[in-house]
């Protein structure tokens, strides 16, 4: 269970992010929205406004012709429409015009002011069953769009026809519903509408005289409009559709280029409805990337970031925790084994001791048996106690080192050594020990030696001991058989019990080596066959 407790503190710290994640998503898509309807009413009202600064125009110029009785040159209306910079300043606007309102059969008045005011010879154009002509008589700036337009009875086409009649019935500003102005003479050609503006009939008239002079107007190509609107420069990321949708219709003024490929991917949509002289537009609007890209949820990834961040820190936090308590366990296990190795430590320490202590006096009455005077002696036992300390050296270094088993032996019974060192012998291959085996064998022969110098032919006056060893087995399946005789003395068989001495012998043996050890006791003496693997 504590293994999987940091994936489940990961997983619910997670779940709790996840929650927060999408409550913050939610409100940033809210917060998205608003800002997009923000965006998309500043598209509407850029066109409002675009729309009615070219009316204002409109306004303007009808106050300038009635301020001159409707009697103005074509040479003042030029300069006031050039001044009015309608070009650099308010593109989509095609022209300012006056088209004058006459019955039908006076045309000739119109081809007269035409000549007059453009130098050209042009009758009123297309022919009619109406009853009264609406012709274009003055059209500024004059190029060659305009020019085609001169003497266009715009009353004979149906769709400009009805916002006149709707002008002459309210006397207010009018609109066309979606034509195509015939000023589009290229081949790129755009739907366009018309603004028509009053111009109320001065001085005395006869009795059938229409009450109008004609119409201040002004044609328009949507498409520079809506361009023009929206724009390049500070421009919105949005694409527009806007469609003339008065009294049934469904026309279409202006389309973005990338409208239907983005609106099948649209997220927001809106539809805003504006009111341009008495017409109804429709106005689509859906978002592009580069809004998308601009709103993109950067608090929900910043939450989610912060929540993956917390719950892999509470996973690790809590794991590191379990290791700890793990660690402070193992301690704990390790402790209790150094007290028990300790205490073992000290059991065999004391032991050692007494060995060694027993070892010093036999040598001490050995060499004190075989000496001639108190000089030689001294002499003699300083270097078996030397040898000793030697031995001790060996083992001491084999902690780091290999060893050779034939050194090891030998460093062993050196301690017998002196008079009695022509009664042991040593016969076997070169073998070189690992740490644990030179360890477990040096106090297995430490033992041997002690208690054979104690108990065995190490005590007896015609006591001998032969080691020999042999390799048995290859590779990981070698072992190591050594053979430990001791003869020239008198056993009285097994004894009833083992002492320290043996226990630690087996345990080296058996317990750390994972070998075998043989007894055999003889009349005349010993032989003990131990068994190892070799690494």
């Amino acid at each position: 269970m504590q293994r999987k407790l940091p994936s489940v503190v990961f997983v619910v710290v997670a779940a709790i992010g996840l929650g927060m994640v999408s409550v913050v998503g939610r409100s940033e898509d809210e917060a998205a929205k608003g800002r997009f309807e923000i965006v998309a009413d500043d598209a509407a009202d850029r066109i409002r406004e675009r729309v009615q600064q070219h009316i204002a125009l409109l306004i303007a110029t009808s106050s300038f012709l009635e301020a001159t009785d409707n009697a103005v040159s074509r040479d003042a209306f030029r300069k006031f429409v050039t001044n009015l910079n309608l070009t650099d300043q308010f593109r989509g606007l095609q022209g300012i015009g006056f088209a004058r309102l006459l019955r039908k059969g006076s045309d000739g008045a119109v081809t007269a002011e035409l000549r007059k005011n453009y130098g050209i010879d042009r009758q009123v154009w297309p022919e009619t069953q109406e009853d009264y002509r609406a012709a274009i008589v003055l059209l500024e700036p004059i190029d060659a769009r305009n020019e085609a337009a001169l003497g266009y009875d715009m009353f004979s086409e149906t769709t400009r026809r009805e916002a006149m009649l709707r002008v002459m019935a309210t006397g207010e500003i009018q609109a066309s519903g979606v034509v195509q102005l015939v000023q589009e003479i290229t081949t790129e050609k755009q739907a366009g509408f018309l603004v028509y503006l009053p111009q109320k009939a001065v001085g005395l008239r006869t009795p059938d005289a229409p009450a109008f002079e004609g119409f201040v107007y002004a044609p328009f190509r949507a498409g520079d409009l809506h361009e023009a609107a929206l724009g390049t420069r500070n421009s919105l990321p949005i694409v527009v559709e806007t469609r003339d949708t008065s009294d049934g219709a469904d026309d279409l003024l202006f389309k973005s280029p990338d409208f239907d490929t983005y609106a099948e991917t649209a997220i927001y949509s809106v539809t805003r409805m504006l009111q341009v002289g008495g017409r109804t537009w429709t106005i689509n609007i859906h978002e592009t990337p580069g809004f998308r890209s601009s709103i993109r949820n950067f608090y929900s990834f910043v939450v989610s970031l912060i929540s993956i961040l917390l719950a892999t820190t509470m996973a690790l936090a809590v794991r590191w925790f379990i290791q700890s308590l793990d660690n402070a366990h193992k301690l704990h296990a390790v402790s209790e084994q150094t007290i028990k190795a300790k205490d073992l430590m000290l059991q065999e320490m004391k032991h050692r001791i007494k060995n060694s202590i027993a070892r010093i006096l036999a040598i001490s009455r050995q060499t004190a048996a075989t000496s001639g005077s108190l000089g030689e002696y001294n002499e003699t036992f300083a270097a078996r106690l030397q040898s000793m300390a030697s031995a001790q050296d060996m083992l001491t270094r084999s902690t780091w080192q290999r060893a050779d088993l034939k050194a090891l032996l030998a460093q062993e019974l050196e301690q017998v050594a002196g008079a009695l060192s022509d009664r042991w012998s040593i016969s076997g291959e070169p073998i070189e020990l690992d740490e644990r085996t030179t360890q477990a064998l040096g106090l297995t022969f430490h033992e041997l030696t002690t208690n054979s110098l104690k108990y065995g032919a190490g005590a007896a006056d015609d006591g001998r001991i032969a080691i020999s060893w042999r390799v048995r087995g290859s590779g990981r399946k070698r072992q190591l058989e050594i053979t430990w005789a001791e003869t020239g003395v008198t056993v009285s068989g097994q004894p009833n019990r083992q002492g320290f001495g043996t226990r630690l012998i087996d345990a080296n043996i058996r317990g750390d080596l994972g070998g075998s050890i043989d007894r055999d006791f003889m009349p005349d003496g010993l032989t003990v066959r131990m068994t190892v693997p070799l690494a």
